[in-house]
């Protein structure tokens, strides 16, 4: 508040608006309880509402909740925060009149100092406001800070609104989405108020929320006299957030014509998102918005000169790109200064103290990243490296070079608190990580996520050294300087990103780039360690990858939507870090067993991977403690250990290198992988006669089918699965059956599919092999490459059809009791336990004894944090008569790690 009222003393309007929309926000989100978990729960709720009665009975949990929260709303407390959040809102809107009043009134008005003198009193004396507010965090909006949306666009959404709808009797409520609709919302209503409209309420909502809480009188009266809601917020991509908040409003008596939608869009040509597609939207394309005037020559030829005493004309600038969202807008620039010519990039940096960040974490970051020559209006103007494009997609740095860079930037902008563990309900990191594990919490999961899993995720993901990070490393934006040493392009805009993954850990920005490195995430820690003196640990790091590995999926506004490879490259960017993180816990005390004169005497065993190894309830396939165990005590036990897999041979490669295995087979024996210590690996295709090339036909008819996708990973069989409602299948029988019977274009019946295909279905897909491919065949030929041809594995595990040749040729075939029905009928022997368990019993047979019950296969002592994530991974292994306790050594392993972290802050 203070600042506030500096800010507006100085006639900074454009400031003293943001600042003070940025506490009505904050305010809001403590008032009407967005981090409640109640608020939570409703929203759970209604993503699973898909049939009328679900929805029905929602609604009814909404209209309980809505008068549970209007009471509260009546409660000393509530009014008090609320009568002090109306003063603060109503000198915003007084700012936003400021803000498009093309007059300057020199002194502020003098009802405005006054309100935000009161609200200040009571944030500075003891008082419940001050109690209350005290944990709220003032978040960015992503409308004018990430997404280039500028008063003036706000304005031309109500010129075209007012020409369609001139009445200006007519009540208007203005509902702002937030957190953008608490900047976008007051600048709408004062562009309203300006063009004569009489009756404007100004208010914000949540998806899911009641609109004017407390206030319900008042709005159902403003449906009766046919007024119009007003819904403001960011650009749209599915539009959801708009059209949950209209379907409030509809609910609250307005008719969908009523409920008016004015929505800034990227695309040249504006389209309607499908979910908006009832309601009147109003739009501006990307081609009207106020940026692209702020980077055309004109513009630019007088700005440069302007932050360059020195600039001699002329100033010549390059073409505009496309508006993307997350991308600022920017344009090359030449000009001369002095004897040379400086090549410098314009862009697009956001507005007032939001947009001078930049400047200031350009000037902390010296030599990291490109020299910033000045800002003003919106607009930043850097340094152009060498052969840098606007769209400032780079070449490959090394890890050592990121590594340095996160431990500077560490160093040069720390903070004094980690604000993110404030920001409950806000998707934070902490936040995205429970939600990412919750899914192993089974069905109760929106109940117990924030009792057992927020508190453990807040604790593993909280900074030791708290930092403004960067956000987006993820490989790309650097490019080497003048000087040849690697500069950072993208360096202002992550902390503060649309995507609302609020961080201030070293282990955030460096497990971005570990996704890009695949491999070389070691050198990355190493290089970190030696940069900075710190450790990550294991969980926080697991954690951290898992997180950034989702980013990957989000629309990427330099590359456009998210494709499957993208998807593909996600999962087993997630996999690849639980898998790594279960190795370093249970086998990294052991020899390396993967080059064959390790132990050329050594049994051998066959491990199918999905339903054995590991499950893929979190959406990829993860292991647990029970099938590291097991693997920990067929190492130990001097077991060589290969696995068979229908998955693909780059995922089979992962695992191997992961857990120090000889090798194994991947799509259901068509290729194997034959490990090299300290090296890449061999690979080979083992292919029945007439597969010289991958088919692509069949690939091509599932690519017309709608919904369905290819996992793009896999080389010589085919994997496809069907997305509906978030969750993949396997294709229908029908489906299947006709792809079968297709002919290729040119071919004869002989040459249909079905007769080079064998199918093999699965729960989240159906696998189409290439006919004669076998494991048995693909294992038989790996065993001939490592030098022991002719050997029979001592055991084989696998829960398949597939695995059936593998369970009888082996000396010891054994199933886990979820095993498919043709395999439970078949003559192999069938464990008590399902998946990892089911693996676990069955090498406890081998060796006489559980996995760990021995001093040769004891797994070593791990510290809390460890052991607190593996009781997270292990909660599916118990079964629904098991999962009381394992949550109540969950509960423990947090309470542990609570107080182990209380204690080292104290």
């Amino acid at each position: 508040m203070t600042r506030l009222i500096l800010t507006v003393d100085l006639s900074e309007w454009l400031d003293a608006f943001l600042l003070a929309a940025g506490i009505v926000q904050a305010a809001e989100d403590r008032l009407y309880g967005t981090w409640r978990p109640s608020h939570r729960l409703l929203k759970y709720l209604n993503d699973q509402a898909t049939t009328p009665r679900s929805a029905a009975l929602v609604e009814s949990a909404h209209a309980v909740a809505g008068a549970a929260g209007g009471a509260l709303l009546r409660l000393p407390p509530a009014r008090r925060l609320r009568g002090w959040t109306d003063r603060v809102a109503t000198a915003t809107d007084l700012l936003a009149d400021l803000v498009l009043d093309a007059r300057d009134p020199g002194r502020p008005p003098p009802e405005l100092r006054r309100a935000l003198l009161q609200a200040a009193d009571a944030l500075h004396r003891p008082s419940v406001v001050r109690q209350v507010f005290g944990p709220a965090v003032v978040r960015p909006p992503s409308c004018f800070c990430s997404l280039d949306q500028h008063p003036e666009d706000v304005v031309e959404l109500v010129r075209r609104f007012t020409a369609e709808y001139p009445a200006r009797d007519r009540p208007l409520l203005v509902v702002g989405v937030r957190t953008s609709g608490n900047y976008l919302a007051p600048l709408a209503g004062a562009a309203l108020r300006q063009r004569g409209h009489r009756q404007v309420t100004v208010c914000t909502a949540r998806p899911g929320a009641a609109l004017l809480p407390g206030r319900a009188a008042e709005l159902r009266r403003s449906a009766r006299e046919g007024g119009l809601v007003l819904l403001l917020d960011d650009p749209p991509v599915t539009g959801r957030s708009l059209a949950e908040v209209a379907a409030r409003a509809e609910r609250a008596g307005f008719p969908a014509a009523a409920v008016v939608p004015l929505l800034a869009v990227c695309e040249d040509e504006p389209a309607v998102p499908a979910r908006l597609a009832r309601y009147p939207c109003v739009l501006l394309g990307g081609a009207d918005w106020h940026v692209r005037k702020l980077l055309r020559p004109a513009a630019l030829a007088e700005l440069v000169p302007r932050l360059l005493p020195d600039c001699r004309p002329p100033v010549e600038v390059g073409p505009q790109g496309p508006l993307t969202r997350g991308v600022h807008l920017a344009v090359p620039v030449t000009a001369r200064v002095g004897a040379r010519e400086l090549p410098m990039i314009a862009e697009s940096a956001g507005l007032g103290y939001l947009g001078r960040r930049a400047v200031t974490v350009a000037d902390a970051l010296d030599g990291l990243v490109p020299a910033v020559h000045g800002f003003a209006g919106g607009v930043v103007l850097r340094a152009r490296a060498p052969g840098e494009q606007p769209d400032r997609t780079s070449g490959r740095v090394d890890p050592a070079e990121v590594a340095r860079y996160v431990a500077i930037r560490q160093r040069r902008l720390a903070t004094d608190a980690d604000r993110s563990l404030r920001l409950t309900g806000r998707g934070p990191v902490w936040e995205i990580a429970a939600r990412t594990l919750a899914p192993l919490l089974g069905r109760p999961e929106v109940l117990l996520r924030p009792a057992l899993l927020d508190p453990l995720m807040r604790r593993l993901t909280a900074a030791h050294r708290p930092y403004v990070v960067d956000g987006r490393t993820l490989g790309r934006n650097w490019v080497a300087g003048e000087d040849g040493r690697w500069v950072k392009t993208d360096f202002a805009e992550g902390a503060f990103s649309h995507l609302d993954l609020a961080s201030y850990d070293a282990a955030y920005d460096l497990a971005g780039a570990a996704i890009s490195f695949e491999g070389r995430a070691d050198e990355l820690l190493a290089g970190y360690r030696k940069a900075s003196g710190q450790r990550i640990s294991p969980a926080r790091w697991c954690v951290a990858q898992l997180v950034q590995a989702r980013n990957i999926v989000q629309p990427d506004p330099g590359l456009g939507p998210p494709t499957a490879l993208t998807h593909a490259q996600a999962r087993r960017a997630q996999a690849r870090a639980v898998q790594r993180f279960l190795a370093g816990a249970f086998l990294s005390d052991l020899p390396d067993l993967s080059g064959l004169d390790a132990d050329p005497d050594g049994p051998w065993c066959v491990l199918d991977v999905d339903g054995v190894l590991e499950t893929d309830p979190l959406g990829f396939p993860a292991g647990s403690p029970h099938g590291m165990l097991a693997l920990r005590a067929l190492r130990a036990h001097g077991c060589r250990t290969l696995l068979a897999t229908g998955r693909s041979l780059p995922e089979l490669q992962d695992r191997c290198a992961a857990y120090g295995l000889a090798g194994g087979v991947a799509e259901y024996g068509a290729a194997l992988h034959r490990a090299v210590p300290g090296a890449a690996g061999t690979t080979e295709a083992v292919l029945p006669a007439g597969w010289e090339e991958p088919d692509a036909e069949l690939r091509r008819r599932l690519a017309r089918m709608p919904d369905v996708t290819v996992d793009p990973l896999s080389r010589w069989a085919v994997r496809a699965s069907v997305l509906g409602g978030g969750v993949r299948t396997g294709l229908p029988a029908a489906a299947v059956a006709s792809l079968l019977g297709a002919v290729p274009a040119g071919g004869s019946a002989t040459g249909a599919l079905g007769a080079r295909y064998d199918v093999v279905p699965g729960e989240r897909q159906t696998d189409f092999v290439p006919h004669g491919t076998d494991k048995v065949h693909g294992v038989r030929t790996l065993l001939a490459r490592l030098g022991a041809e002719g050997a029979v594995p001592v055991l084989a595990v696998g829960d398949g059809p597939a695995d059936l040749g593998l369970l009888r040729w082996a000396a010891h075939g054994v199933a886990p009791a979820n095993a498919a029905p043709e395999v439970r009928a078949a003559e192999v022997a069938v464990t008590s336990g399902a998946y990892q368990r089911g693996l676990a019993e069955a090498v406890g047979r081998l060796i006489g004894h559980r996995p760990g019950g021995c001093p040769a296969c004891r797994p070593p002592r791990l510290p809390p944090d460890t052991r607190a994530l593996l009781r997270v991974l292990a909660l599916p292994e118990a079964g629904r008569r098991g999962a009381p306790w394992r949550l109540l050594r969950l509960a423990g392993a947090e309470l542990a790690l609570s107080v182990r972290r209380g204690s080292r802050e104290g």
